[in-house]
Formats: structure tokens, C-alpha cells, sequence
């Protein structure tokens, strides 16, 4: 009787050290695929980590790797636990990272099970209610004026042959911030709490460009100076009174804001985000006349290149790509949109080769028309997230319709625009 006994005792434990064993491999089978898919898009950052039985080390660089000196060692029995982490204190998973271990003294880092997981994802929520969706609206122009300082303000002189009598003036940020409003009425409506990066004449920083220009550019320039971002020469160009405000903004202005954007949505701690652009074609010169192109497309993180780990922080979001399900959720809600855009906006979804962006700093996801980019919002805002290119605003249809209108949001493209996202993202978020 003890005989058999011991006998069953071994057995079971053999077939759960079995069991076991099979699920570390198809972690680290899962992982390193999706590394290869989504993360790595030149192929060429092997050397900044590793996946094995022993858990994933992050390298600071090649060298460190070949003496197995990593920066990071996320055991597996840990990983759970540091999953669930950027869902419940997500403020202090980068303090962690520069630890070098993961550490289970933070009382708010013990909300995990120390075990394997499968990779089968949970039920979807049947509604909105208590959603929290951050939408930011791409660029900030609410004028002509600020879309020339952006290059985001598209003229196309009338032209008879064309069937444009009038000319033409668009400016992104106006469109993006009223579809911004219309899809924040929509969600609000269905009981989600929405939060918006910026207002319409504001930047993420709570003033205008103008404003901010006064207030903190020489604090911006000399802190960027200190870290090594810019140059002494390039200090004194920016605080001198002859810089031109189109260098200020695409030097100094433009990161630092979307920075700011990507702090104001991680401190809301969203369950899904929307980022809403609209598209141009990249071929048609200064957008001053027509094209026959139209695509929607959507982003989502990844596709890492050569240089893109260069630091701590960007090894860690690299990091944070590959152990969450924030992009595998990305994916699938940008799945969702995308088949909205392409049914209500009737334009067909960009292939790979549509565009040389895509070709050159792409990597396909299995969901038509969803692509990974290694974008500043995509890479750092911790949740799952839609960044949706929409339309061609200088496509020969698409720019008479936009531009009607002085308030877009009575624009009845735009409002389109803002309905294809909206049921895109109910239809993600009620169905099982």
C-alpha cells in the first residue's frame, strides 16, 4: 500500500513537473515569436536580451550580454507579478527596472500568484460603463497659423479641373480636436470616464505654444542641455532672440509635448487609449494640390530598429512591450477600429506596400490594416492603444469635404470619422 502509494506521489508530481516544463516553453516560445514579430524590426537587437528556462534579461548592451551581465533579470516565477504591476502601480515598475531585480517589498507589487501563465486572454467587459479611455488629439494647431508652424496645414488653390472652385485650407489639429470632442460625447454617453490631452487652443502643457514659448522655453533648452540632448552651440541658438519659432517647435517644443501627453495618459491610468490622426499622402509635395490616394491605417507599438535601445528607458518599454498584453490588446482593439473605418468611412485599409513609412519602419500584424511603429505615443503610454491615421486629407474628395464648416464639429466628415471610432471601440469592448 505505501509502495503504491509513493508510486502515485511520484507520478503526480513528474506529470506537474511535465506540465510545468511544457508551459516555461511555450512562454518562451510565445515571447521570443513575438520579439520576432512585432519588436524587432531589423532583425538586429538580439544582443540587448535573452529568453531562456532561467526568465528574460535585459542587456545594456552587446557586450554585456556576452558576459551575461544584464541589466535586468525578471525570473519566471516573478513575471505575474511585474505583469501586474503596470496595471495596478504602474508608477513604480521603471523604479523597479533600475533596481536590476525584480522586488517584492512594495506592498502594491504583491498582486500576483508566483506562478507561469498561460497566454489565453480574459473575457471582454459586456459595456463601457466605468471605462477609462484617454483620447489625444493629434498636434495642436486651432488656427491656419499654428498648422504652418506645425506643417500640418494643407492649401490647395481652386482649380476648375478639379471641380475646386474655391481654395482649400485644412488644418490637422482642428480636425483631430473635434473628433476628439464628438467621440468623447459618444463614450460618455455609454458611461466611459474620458480624459483629453489638450483643448482646443492649448497644448498638453495647459497653455498655447505661445505661452509656453515664453514661460519655459530657456528652462527647456538649458535642461536638455544638461542631460546631453543639445549642444552648447545649439543652447545658444535656442535661447537667442533670432531663433525661428519652426526650429523651436520640431527641436525643443514638439517631443517634450508629446512627453507630456504620454505622462498626462500614463497618471490616468486608461484601460484603452485613442490617439486620432488624419492622413496625407506622403508622395503629393506640400500638399498644395490633389490626390487620388486614400487610405486608414492604425498603429500600435513595436518595431524596434537598430538604435531605438540605446537607453535604460527604452530598453524598459522594449521590456514592458513583450511581457504585457498591451500589444496584443492594441492589436485587437485596432483590429476592431479598423474594420469600422473601412464599413462607415468607406476607404479602403492601407496594404504593406501603400506607403514607404510602412515598407521602411513597419512591421505587419495579422490584423488587416494594423501596423507596428515604433512611434514616441505607441512606445510609452502604458495601456492598450489605437492610433488611428484616417483618410487622405488632400485626396481630391476628401479635401472638399473636410473643409466645410468653420466649427468641425459640424463637419459631416468629421463626425463620421468620430463615429467609425466610436463603434469600432464599442464593438472591441462588448464582444466576448
Amino acid at each position: 500500500m505505501k509502495t503504491a502509494l509513493n508510486t502515485v506521489i511520484f507520478l503526480l508530481i513528474t506529470a506537474s513537473c511535465f506540465s510545468q516544463d511544457k508551459l516555461l516553453q511555450s512562454n518562451i516560445k510565445y515571447l521570443t515569436e513575438k520579439v520576432q514579430n512585432y519588436l524587432d524590426k531589423e532583425k538586429t537587437l538580439s544582443g540587448y536580451y535573452s529568453i531562456s528556462e532561467l526568465g528574460i534579461k535585459m542587456y545594456a548592451s552587446v557586450s554585456d550580454k556576452v558576459k551575461d551581465k544584464p541589466e535586468f533579470f525578471l525570473e519566471w516565477k516573478h513575471l505575474p507579478d511585474y505583469q501586474a504591476a503596470f496595471r495596478n502601480c504602474n508608477q513604480y515598475t521603471f523604479d523597479i527596472y533600475k533596481t536590476g531585480k525584480y522586488n517584492l517589498t512594495i506592498p502594491c507589487l504583491r498582486v500576483g500568484r508566483g506562478e507561469l501563465i498561460d497566454y489565453i486572454y480574459p473575457p471582454i467587459e459586456n459595456r463601457l460603463k466605468g471605462k477609462k479611455i484617454a483620447i489625444d488629439p493629434g498636434h495642436i494647431a486651432h488656427n491656419f497659423e499654428m498648422g504652418d508652424l506645425e506643417k500640418k496645414h494643407i492649401i490647395i488653390k481652386g482649380d476648375s479641373l478639379n471641380g475646386i472652385t474655391d481654395s482649400i485650407e485644412i488644418a490637422e489639429g482642428m480636425l483631430t480636436y473635434a473628433t476628439a470632442i464628438l467621440l468623447k460625447e459618444k463614450l460618455e454617453a455609454e458611461g466611459a470616464i474620458v480624459f483629453l490631452t489638450r483643448t482646443a487652443d492649448k497644448c498638453a502643457f495647459g497653455k498655447t505654444y505661445q505661452q509656453w514659448k515664453k514661460d519655459d522655453l530657456k528652462t527647456a533648452v538649458d535642461s536638455l542641455y544638461k542631460i546631453g540632448e543639445l549642444k552648447a552651440w545649439q543652447k545658444d541658438h535656442f535661447n537667442s532672440s533670432k531663433v525661428k519659432d519652426r526650429d523651436i517647435f520640431r527641436v525643443v517644443f514638439r517631443d517634450l509635448e508629446l512627453a507630456k501627453r504620454v505622462e498626462l495618459i500614463n497618471n490616468f491610468k486608461p484601460d484603452y487609449t485613442v490617439v486620432i490622426h488624419y492622413n496625407v499622402d506622403e508622395t503629393n509635395l506640400d500638399w498644395n494640390k490633389t490626390t487620388n490616394k486614400n487610405y486608414n491605417m492604425c498603429f500600435v507599438g513595436g518595431a524596434f530598429m537598430k538604435n531605438d535601445l540605446s537607453t535604460k528607458e527604452k530598453r524598459f518599454e522594449f521590456l514592458r512591450l513583450l511581457i504585457t498584453d498591451d500589444l496584443e490588446k492594441s492589436i485587437a482593439i485596432s483590429s476592431s477600429v479598423m474594420k469600422s473605418f473601412e464599413s462607415e468611412l468607406k476607404v479602403p485599409t492601407a496594404t504593406a506596400r501603400d506607403a514607404k513609412y510602412i515598407i521602411e519602419g513597419c512591421l505587419p500584424t495579422e490584423a488587416n490594416g494594423v501596423y507596428c511603429r515604433n512611434l514616441q505615443l505607441p512606445r510609452y503610454v502604458h495601456s492598450p492603444i489605437v492610433y488611428g491615421e484616417t483618410l487622405y486629407q488632400d485626396n481630391i474628395n476628401e479635401c472638399k469635404l473636410l473643409s466645410a464648416e468653420t466649427d468641425k464639429t459640424k463637419n459631416k466628415r468629421v463626425q463620421q470619422v468620430a463615429d467609425a471610432y466610436f463603434k469600432g471601440i464599442l464593438n472591441f469592448a462588448t464582444t466576448k
